[in-house]
């Protein structure tokens, strides 16, 4: 009977051992949203604003990690510093700072002073949740698709691409759609932001893309 009892507890030991090394060695998808200082990413932004008339803009934006700090709820965060520039070659200039963290559950970012969820952890395909909990916004659903998958924004190239649609609402008279690219150990590589109404013949609103050219993960 001791005997026994001795391989029943040495089962139970061995079961725990293996599940704490399974569960350490889980990829939760934290590489799809970096966190470390000196990073950056430059993006090729090209936007159109449709109206009475249209007028479109192509641009560059810069966004870099540039400083870790604790927030108001003592967690650990980092500021965004963005600059803009007209094409390679002109200097960049600072227009905002932004401030962004990944919690174990989230990946959040303050933009314009309005927090949103950027991503659901673990990254799961299918997983979904409220890009506005965090704000007075309505809701707004977000949902994780085409999870690990190549994706090709032109200059560069990535093996394993994480899709999160945002908006997704198109019908004779409304084309909304919005969703972010994010790439595995880089982050946000591409944005479509897309919101257009249409009333007889005249269309009023915006198209916007951001396309990762360049990065830099410190």
């Amino acid at each position: 009977m001791k005997q026994f009892s001795v391989v029943i507890i040495a089962v139970v030991l061995l079961f725990s051992c293996r599940k704490e090394q399974d569960l350490s060695t889980i990829d939760l998808g934290y590489s799809y949203f970096p966190n470390k200082v000196g990073s950056y990413i430059i993006y090729e932004v090209d936007s159109t604003y449709y109206g009475i008339t249209d007028t479109t803009f192509h641009y560059q934006i810069k966004e870099e990690l540039t400083e870790q700090f604790t927030d108001e709820t003592n967690q650990s965060a980092m500021r965004i510093h963005r600059f803009h520039r007209v094409s390679n070659g002109h200097p960049w200039v600072l227009i905002d700072v932004w401030t962004q963290k990944r919690t174990t559950n989230t990946a959040e970012k303050v933009v314009e002073n309005i927090r949103y969820i950027n991503l659901e952890f673990p990254i799961k395909e299918g997983n979904a949740w409220n890009g506005n909990a965090m704000n007075n916004f309505p809701v707004q659903e977000y949902k994780s698709v085409q999870v690990n998958q190549y994706y090709d924004v032109g200059i560069l190239q990535f093996e394993k691409t994480l899709k999160v649609q945002q908006k997704n609402n198109v019908n004779l008279v409304d084309n909304q759609n919005c969703f972010e690219i994010y790439a595995s150990g880089v982050g946000m590589v591409f944005r479509q932001a897309t919101d257009l109404n249409t009333q007889g013949s005249q269309t009023s609103g915006y198209d916007v893309q951001y396309r990762a050219i360049s990065y830099s993960i410190e």
